[in-house]
């Protein structure tokens, strides 16, 4: 007999619920499945093995494929993660010499593998945050695993540091290609406006108890630059880390960051493992690998850059040092009790993507946010 996620997530909590006792565990499961005894899931050897398993690597050990297919099929979605960054920046391209030496793969392998993706999406159309069948296993096996964690340590997801970046512009920027307008008269007036918007690039993170940052991307000015894998590891090594040792709280916190290629360029891996280790890392390329296309299980994006530039842009903004003032104020006057809240919003989302089996959940929570995200 095969055993399901579900069904392995459900014989880890029977494991801890009777004593850490294999034999309880699987008995309770063949009755709650109405298999005979004896008749399986797996020996109590091998639940042990399975635990043991669990509690190293947070990790059911179930793997998607052994050899050159899991490679090709990380490739791709590492290939498609570049795609879709290049499409949402500021310029819009990207090429395969570009993407080659983001991801430290070969020209050829990414040719092949955008020949292939272009097979599947014919079109001319950009969904950032669609997700494709391959994601929904995916991110029921993360919800799973995070929610298993739970019943092996409560505290588990309030010391999970929740990190993310977003741009902030200094004025609002709405692509005109397409519109027409039409007036009744010819004013024949110009309005000269700069090509790209003045931005911060601001970056924070937070647990159910306090906030690091925000840090900000720039330069003399300031100015902001483009974020690659170099400037994101000056940032956490610089910045972040002293922070964390600053509170005392290096060896207690769980670093989260979603897959943007920057968050997985060598030297950024490297410095994360140094100070967390795999055991303690939520990320693509770890062993604990966040969902592909997930800011809804970000709480973050979920909640935290929607909250901010709410406050920030609620009046004039005259230059990019107000601009970042403001942002600075309004993220230290956030309470603990809102960061409570927010992180046990994040584990309901958690529980509901479980119960649907991984797809899209914001049509479920419209109308139970916490009153404190408002």
């Amino acid at each position: 007999m095969t055993l399901s996620l579900k069904d392995r997530a459900v014989l880890v909590k029977l494991f801890y619920k009777n004593g850490d006792c294999a034999a309880i565990a699987l008995k309770t499961l063949r009755t709650l499945k109405g298999l005979r005894s004896g008749s399986g899931p797996m020996t109590a050897f091998g639940l042990k093995k399975m635990i043991d398993i669990f509690e190293e690597s947070g990790s059911f050990d179930v793997k998607c494929g052994r050899g050159r297919k899991a490679i090709v099929s990380a490739s791709v979605e590492d290939v498609a993660t570049a795609l879709q960054e290049a499409s949402s920046s500021a310029l819009g391209t990207c090429s395969a010499q570009g993407i080659s030496r983001t991801l430290d793969m070969s020209v050829s392998t990414v040719r092949k593998i955008l020949r292939n993706i272009l097979q599947c999406y014919p079109f001319k159309i950009t969904h950032t945050q669609e997700l494709v069948p391959a994601d929904l296993p995916k991110r029921e096996a993360f919800a799973l695993q995070f929610l298993a964690r739970m019943e092996v340590n409560n505290a588990w997801p309030w010391n999970i540091l929740w990190t993310d970046e977003a741009h902030f512009h200094l004025q609002g920027s709405v692509n005109t290609q397409n519109c027409r307008i039409w007036a009744r008269e010819n004013p024949f007036q110009m309005q000269p406006l700069p090509l790209h918007f003045q931005k911060v690039t601001v970056w924070c993170g937070f647990t159910a108890a306090f906030i690091v940052g925000p840090f900000f991307f720039e330069e003399i000015g300031p100015v902001t630059f483009t974020i690659n894998g170099a400037r994101y590891e000056s940032l956490l090594r610089n910045q972040l880390i002293p922070a964390l040792q600053q509170r005392g709280y290096v060896d207690s916190t769980i670093f989260m960051q979603d897959g943007a290629p920057l968050h997985i360029a060598t030297p950024v891996k490297q410095l994360l493992n140094l100070h967390f280790g795999n055991d303690r890392i939520i990320s693509r390329h770890f062993p604990t690998a966040w969902s592909p296309r997930s800011p809804d299980l970000n709480p973050c994006d979920f909640w935290l850059w929607g909250y901010l530039k709410d406050v920030v842009y609620g009046g004039l903004i005259a230059n990019l040092a107000e601009l970042i003032n403001r942002s600075t104020q309004h993220i230290h006057n956030i309470t603990t009790e809102t960061l409570r809240s927010v992180v046990e919003h994040a584990v309901l989302r958690f529980q509901l993507i479980v119960e649907n089996d991984g797809q899209h959940i914001e049509h479920f929570l419209s109308k139970s946010k916490p009153t404190s995200f408002s």
